[in-house]
């Protein structure tokens, strides 16, 4: 059983990316586990965004509406998991993400909405004021988690296998979905064939963006 948590920007372009290969790895290895999502915003999140997506070739007409639209799905996602549950605000998470990761210009202030409506939620009862302080704490909860795995990165994803030992595996930034294969298998799905432990000891495996907990 691996308990996976994903250290993500809410509407962050790598975030998207990390979680597919993540999932599509997970379901290739046949792995029972657990997900727990962990979307974080303040301004260095925020900045290194941009910057990720001005290298990938996108451009941002209006920064201020972005800053926006990351509190906005950070505030969105601890209102629906307390109105709806978990996967309910994972889905919602996924899908504005996915809406704006090639191109955030396409964002719009009705997008939150719609991608609520398309889940069947009730976007009213996301939005009522009598649940902010339950998202105000939810939020500083989350915060202490990052604090607790000193997260540096976003996005960081931390692999715990249950049946195993109690060190983590932390995997900083993005990771093709091959190497995220090797890793996980070499770390803790069997024994490293020997093809496989060639990649390990020529550096296939991106050690700079790992470390035992």
């Amino acid at each position: 059983m691996f308990e996976i948590f994903l250290f993500v920007n809410p509407i962050g372009v790598y975030c998207y990316d990390t979680e597919v290969a993540v999932k599509k790895t997970v379901e290739e290895l046949d792995i029972s586990s657990s997900f727990h999502f962990v979307p974080i915003t303040n301004s260095k999140v925020i900045r290194d965004d941009i910057i990720r997506r001005k290298t990938c070739g996108q451009t941002l007409d209006d920064i201020p509406e972005y800053t926006m639209a990351a509190y906005q799905a950070l505030r969105n996602y601890h209102a629906i998991k307390l109105e709806y549950g978990n996967k309910k605000a994972r889905c919602y998470l996924v899908s504005v993400q996915k809406a704006v990761s090639r191109d955030f210009n396409v964002y719009s202030q009705d997008l939150p909405k719609k991608v609520a409506v398309d889940l069947g939620l009730n976007y009213k009862r996301i939005c009522d004021s009598k649940i902010n302080k339950y998202i105000d704490d939810s939020i500083e909860q989350d915060k202490e988690l990052a604090r607790k795995f000193n997260i540096q990165t976003i996005p960081t994803t931390i692999f715990f296998n249950e049946s195993g030992d109690d060190n983590g595996l932390l995997v900083e930034g993005t990771i093709a979905h091959d190497k995220l294969l090797a890793l996980l298998k070499n770390s803790y799905c069997s024994e490293p064939q020997e093809e496989e432990q060639k990649q390990v000891e020529n550096g296939y495996l991106p050690r700079r963006h790992l470390r035992l907990m």
